[in-house]
């Protein structure tokens, strides 16, 4: 069975379509007007006020705190049961934190992170937004080094398992440069961004896994053939790893962990542990 991303409905097709066709202004046009999904921590209390008390879900991208909304009560399933239905204009006229951005689908490939005001001038073509996949790729792109530079992540990594620190270990994780084996070798960064990407799956086919390493010396204890790879942002990873994969984070290895596959999106909302990405009363 596939488990590529379909649209769920109406409003999806037409965004994937203006993204295909290069309509960046045609897909926020679409997003100012449709119905979109704001997930909650739980579900509203019969009769109560929903302008009033209503905590946010927040996260984390890229060292931006972001606020997720979601085209499609499917794409939000992921992340979380509760939610509620709202538009653009809403979230627009209430705002709560002028730092926050807005997180469009995150995790999908009709995804964008920009500022909510931005949203209107995307809408009127006189600003472009990339995909967040696109942006980190080009950075990428622009710095020959970053592909090739890994974070010395190991140690921290390590010694987070020893003190039981899930929370460090995922800071430190989300901030580190990874690899990632492949089928084939990789020539074109952007392919990581295509359908038709050479994931090189491990696991079970009734639990198929991807693996990362955090180190080229973690890879080649797993891999000592040096088999083909690519190095990317595990942020990145967490974006366009495949539906109903896992990722194994340094398989083989004692302080490896595995993230379930129904767990790797909800990675792009992980909340750092200083309080930067905590919900808001409005």
């Amino acid at each position: 069975m596939s488990t590529a991303w379909q649209p769920a409905n109406d409003t999806e097709v037409a965004m994937a379509r203006a993204l295909t066709d290069a309509d960046r202004a045609g897909f926020f046009r679409i997003l100012a007007t449709a119905d979109l999904y704001l997930p909650q921590v739980g579900p509203p209390q019969a009769g109560a006020d929903e302008t009033r008390g209503q905590t946010f879900i927040t996260g984390e991208f890229a060292g931006q705190t972001v606020l997720p909304v979601f085209t499609s009560v499917e794409g939000l399933a992921a992340f979380s049961g509760a939610y509620t239905t709202t538009s653009y204009t809403e979230l627009r006229q209430k705002w709560p934190t002028p730092q926050w951005w807005l997180a469009v689908n995150p995790g999908y490939p009709i995804d964008a992170y920009l500022p909510v005001e931005a949203v209107e001038a995307a809408a009127r073509g006189e600003l472009e937004i990339q995909i967040a996949g696109e942006a980190i790729v080009d950075a990428m792109a622009d710095d020959p080094e970053a592909a090739s530079a890994l974070l010395d992540t190991d140690e921290a990594l390590r010694a987070a398992v020893a003190r039981a620190d899930a929370a460090g270990y995922f800071d430190r994780l989300l901030d580190a440069m990874v690899v990632v084996p492949t089928a084939h070798k990789v020539t074109d960064p952007q392919e990581i961004l295509e359908e038709g990407f050479p994931w090189l799956v491990a696991g079970v086919p009734d639990a198929p896994a991807i693996e990362v390493f955090t180190s080229a010396e973690t890879f080649a204890t797993a891999h000592p053939d040096q088999g083909p790879s690519v190095t990317l942002p595990f942020v990145l990873l967490a974006g366009v790893c495949p539906q109903g994969h896992a990722l194994s984070v340094n398989p083989g290895i004692p302080w490896g962990i595995e993230v379930p596959a129904d767990q790797v999106r909800s990675l792009l909302l992980w909340q750092p542990r200083d309080g930067s990405g905590e919900g808001a009363d409005r």
